[in-house]
């Protein structure tokens, strides 16, 4: 009898579990979920940022749009809780501030005004086949790099 293969995504958010660090791989199905969830429009000006007590936290490009978020803030629970499947979030807090990654193109806050230098991938992590993987060992990468030693 054959058995299926596991993915390696799922054995690896089934370690981090172990080890206390679910909010990890949850973050990081979350973000690969952010289009989905928020659509094509808000994901570019919208970034899940951090999970703590039940909190999520999410970056904003401008208070305009925080506040149009604020006003959609129970229909966006509810996508995220349908589409994750869980009821990991039980309320959002909007930040206004400068995405990750978010190129000149995208970025709308002032020049200078950044308050952290977005963190270096670690090595290999790009050459990972499986995109959720691929995501799951940068999100674990983002983690341990924010630890004070």
């Amino acid at each position: 009898m054959k058995r299926k293969a596991a993915r390696v995504s799922d054995l690896l958010e089934e370690v981090l579990s172990t080890q206390g660090l679910r909010s990890v791989t949850w973050m990081a199905r979350l973000i690969a979920s952010w289009p989905e969830i928020v659509g094509p429009l808000l994901s570019g000006k919208t970034s899940p940022a951090r999970l703590r007590a039940r909190v999520l936290t999410i970056l904003v490009l401008n208070h305009a749009w925080a506040q149009e978020l604020q006003m959609r803030k129970q229909d966006l629970l509810d996508r995220i809780r349908r589409i994750l499947g869980n009821e990991e979030v039980a309320d959002i807090r909007f930040l206004v501030g400068p995405l990750p990654d978010a190129g000149p193109a995208k970025r709308e806050c002032p020049p200078g005004t950044e308050t952290t230098a977005p963190a270096a991938e670690p090595e290999g992590i790009a050459a990972i086949a499986d995109p959720e993987t691929r995501e799951i060992l940068r999100a674990v990468a983002r983690k341990a790099a924010s630890r004070k030693p």
